[in-house]
């Protein structure tokens, strides 16, 4: 949940409260907890975006107060509590569009089908909302015989109500303050212009409040309100070319011009790229602007008259159609894929680049010509897809996840991800890899920085099976469990997997586990042997030299060797390396990591049997590929001095 800071009265800024328990809002509390500044990682950069300062982790609550509430928003509780947004989705969905409360909805799983359909913008009060609210205001003045002047006064006040009512968002005061210029300069006999009442708005917003040029929701309505003003012209005379209906054409301009702006802005902090989004606008636009003109209507009146509760069932019925509609555009194979913004370089500014050229040129392009451009592109693509997919070369990549693990194993269509790292920075390690799908996730154990990231895996690719030792499944974490995750296969030693040509045997652990201890890890001898081509690795989990002495015998000489539990002390002895004889030995580490990994005891031992050592932390991806004359090493970057 979002909180103002505040020492003795005087408030530092915004940041994420974490609790738990939930707390009603405009409470006033006194707590004690941990501050924890923000990292590199999507998640903190898209709070940071959001004008938050750093996260506040609450151990103990002191004491807590009400904070006295306005009228305003006492109707906003009233409404809530009509509404009861933690019952369902459909509700927690309701109470976003109408009072802009988007808390249960955060934490549902509809949310996130709407970011991958790119269409969260639909839930966000925006202009859309003011827009409706005041076809409404306009529509029951008409009834009456109120002067201009007083309307416009009305209006205008009325808006300024709901504008406070959902919580005052950034993007909505946008909004807000380019109606009132529109419906000022109109009462007083000037045309109204868009450009020049957006720039009005962000000066406001800009003096009245500086940091609000971090908060990613004020940068996406700002930027894609300017490119609609901009090109939306342009873009539904270019889509009238294609013979669409008219409403089509233009629906689809502008949710193609608004996602063309907005690109810049949202891979690089949610590493994600919706190609549903254009569809998805087209369909679930529509209906969320009847749940919303329908939630306007029935919810007040159900909150003033209790009696006629059951009329809540038509907002929520189109609330529950809207989520499913969001759901099965997920579900669609590639809805949205995942995008390494540090892959991208410079290529992410191509948007702004195009529209520049269109600026410049303005002509429209002939359908002739648009559709030879866009062969040219799709058959590339299509080039490159399959390249990846199904033609992929032999390879075994340790990924840089931080002070985590995951290592990829693939040879052409086939792929297994051996761990899941600690959270999704794992997502954008394996779209830098360009990886499409993966045949399976194999789980060595049960500690988070193995398995957290797979939430976040689930949700971005295909995932054949899950894989864990013998006896493991059954202490599967409940967050895990809750996910319906796919299928569950269990092994133990003996058993073979087969990725491509690579063959992957479980010598570790001998006995049926829970898989909740280190010695618990599954160990996988890793080999690959095609004509003159091998690769001979050893991938230990967080098992150490303790296990390894009782396996190591099985495995012989090696290759490669992944040092287990991240390098440690105990993760190597000269017995187990003089029985395995690697010639390079890798550690999966996080840069500043509070256990010191990889430890020095570990390297010492390495390069004492004269083993070469690389650590994630110095290079950062690892990436081995067999080859005629041994082992291709590639390294995400050059080895820090």
């Amino acid at each position: 949940m979002n909180a103002t800071a505040a020492c003795d009265g005087e408030a530092l800024g915004e940041v994420s409260l974490s609790a738990d328990e939930a707390f009603e809002e405009s409470v006033v509390l006194n707590v004690v907890g941990r501050l924890r500044s923000f990292t590199n990682d999507p998640w903190d950069r898209s709070s940071y975006m959001a004008g938050q300062l750093a996260e506040v982790d609450v151990v103990r609550v002191r004491s807590r107060a009400e904070a006295a509430p306005s009228a305003i928003w006492s109707v906003r509780q009233a409404m809530l509590r009509t509404i009861a947004p933690t019952e369902s989705e459909s509700r927690a969905l309701l109470a976003g569009i109408v009072c802009g409360r988007t808390t249960e909805l955060s934490q549902a799983r509809a949310n996130e089908a709407f970011a991958q359909t790119g269409t969260s913008h639909l839930v966000a009060v925006s202009g859309g909302h003011l827009a409706l609210v005041s076809a409404l205001v306009v529509q029951l003045a008409s009834l009456t015989r109120v002067r201009p002047a007083a309307r416009t006064v009305v209006l205008l006040a009325l808006m300024s109500c709901y504008v406070v009512f959902t919580g005052g968002a950034p993007s909505a005061v946008r909004s807000l303050v380019m109606v009132a210029a529109s419906l000022l300069t109109r009462l007083g006999g000037r045309r109204g212009h868009g450009l020049s009442g957006l720039a009005l708005a962000v000066i406001v917003l800009v003096l009245h409040q500086p940091g609000v040029v971090y908060d990613l929701g004020f940068q996406l309505s700002a930027v894609s309100v300017l490119f609609i003003h901009l090109f939306g012209g342009y873009a539904e005379a270019f889509m009238g070319q294609t013979h669409l209906p008219v409403n089509v054409a233009s629906a689809l301009a502008i949710t193609l011009v608004a996602q063309l702006a907005t690109v810049p802005i949202t891979v690089p902090v949610f590493g994600e790229l919706s190609l549903i989004a254009p569809i998805a606008n087209l369909i679930l636009g529509p209906l969320m602007t009847g749940l919303l003109i329908c939630g306007l209507i029935v919810v007040p009146i159900v909150t003033l008259v209790p009696a006629v509760g059951a009329l809540l069932a038509v907002p929520l019925g189109l609330a529950q159609l809207s989520i499913f509609v969001a759901e099965a555009c997920a579900a669609v194979p590639y809805a949205a894929i995942s995008v390494d913004p540090d892959s991208l370089g410079h290529a992410v500014w191509l948007p702004y680049v195009l529209a520049v050229a269109v600026y410049v040129c303005w002509k429209l392009p002939s359908m002739r010509t648009v559709a030879l451009v866009s062969s040219a592109c799709a058959i590339a693509l299509a080039v490159h897809v399959i390249r990846i997919g199904w033609f992929a070369p032999p390879s075994l990549t340790v990924l840089d996840v931080g002070q985590a693990d995951a290592i990829l194993v693939r040879d052409g269509a086939s792929t297994l991800l051996v761990d899941a790292g600690v959270d999704d920075a794992v997502v954008a390690a394996l779209a830098r890899n360009e990886v499409l799908r993966l045949d399976a996730v194999l789980i060595t154990h049960w500690d988070r920085d193995h398995w957290g990231g797979l939430p976040a895996i689930l949700s971005a690719y295909p995932v054949g099976r899950l894989i864990v030792a013998e006896g493991a499944s059954d202490a599967m974490p409940g967050e895990l469990a809750e996910l319906n995750p796919p299928p569950i296969s269990e092994v133990s030693v003996g058993d073979t997997l087969r990725i491509g040509s690579f063959a992957a045997e479980m010598v570790w652990p001998m006995d049926e586990v829970e898989g909740t201890e280190n010695a618990d890890s599954l160990v996988l001898d890793l080999t690959y042997r095609v004509d003159r081509t091998s690769l001979h690795a050893l991938l230990t989990g967080d098992s150490e030299a303790d296990q390894a002495d009782r396996y190591a015998a099985s495995v012989g000489d090696i290759d490669v060797l992944k040092l287990g539990h991240h390098g440690s002390a105990a993760s190597t002895d000269a017995s187990m390396l003089k029985t395995l004889d690697p010639e390079l030995c890798i550690a999966s580490a996080g840069e500043g990591n509070a256990y010191g990994h990889p430890s020095d005891e570990a390297v010492e031992a390495v390069q004492s049997v004269g083993s070469a050592f690389l650590c994630t932390i110095d290079v950062g991806d690892i990436s081995l590929e067999p080859d005629a004359e041994g082992v291709r090493v590639r390294t995400q970057r050059q080895r820090a001095a």
